[in-house]
């Protein structure tokens, strides 16, 4: 015969809650990460990169130019065999950052929202953040609970991974689509 200890009941328990600490070297590796990422997706980018490192003399505006508006999508794998389209485009080109729009497409009438985000990358310090997600901007570090916004104590982190976790399913999933055709898997 097995005898069961009985466990205290969690009722009337007062557990503490941990203090969220943020963690710098994480929110930094997780930038960087995305960074790397985007290079991966974007060629121009990492072209644009190289040319942002030159002398002030031989920076080229022209190419500026060019690179705004460029973008390439992506098709993902959905849900019941239908493919979802993220569409990564340029929206700004400036010599050390590079703004960019991240969208999901077309509009799946089962979800609230499609998720839509603005990046900028610095090329400086090879990093990329999220800087506006679902038309809210300026994300603090660190929110105290409860805060008008709903936001989670670390929403910040939260959506830069979130941003990670989308560039890694491209790399590993999407297939590049260009034009009507659609390329090998982006690798």
């Amino acid at each position: 015969m097995v005898t069961i200890e009985s466990e205290m009941p969690l009722t009337g328990m007062i557990v503490p809650k941990r203090k969220y600490r943020l963690s710098l070297i994480e929110d930094i590796a997780e930038r960087d990460a995305n960074y790397i990422r985007l290079l991966r997706l974007l060629p121009k980018l990492r072209a644009w990169r190289d040319l942002s490192r030159r002398p002030v003399a031989e920076f080229d505006e022209a190419a500026a130019a060019e690179l705004r508006g460029h973008g390439v999508r992506f098709l993902l794998p959905g849900r019941d065999g239908r493919d979802v389209t993220l569409r990564i485009r340029v929206t700004d080109a400036f010599r050390y950052t590079t703004c960019l729009e991240i969208m999901q497409q077309p509009d799946d009438q089962d979800r609230l929202a499609n998720p839509g985000m603005q990046v900028r990358a610095y090329h400086d310090v090879n990093s990329a953040e999220v800087i506006s997600y679902q038309g809210h901007r300026g994300f603090k570090a660190r929110y105290r609970q409860p805060n008008e916004r709903m936001y989670q104590v670390n929403e910040k982190a939260l959506i830069n991974r979130f941003l990670g976790e989308w560039l890694t399913l491209c790399l590993q999933c999407g297939r590049m689509e260009l034009g009507r055709e659609i390329a090998l898997e982006a690798r």
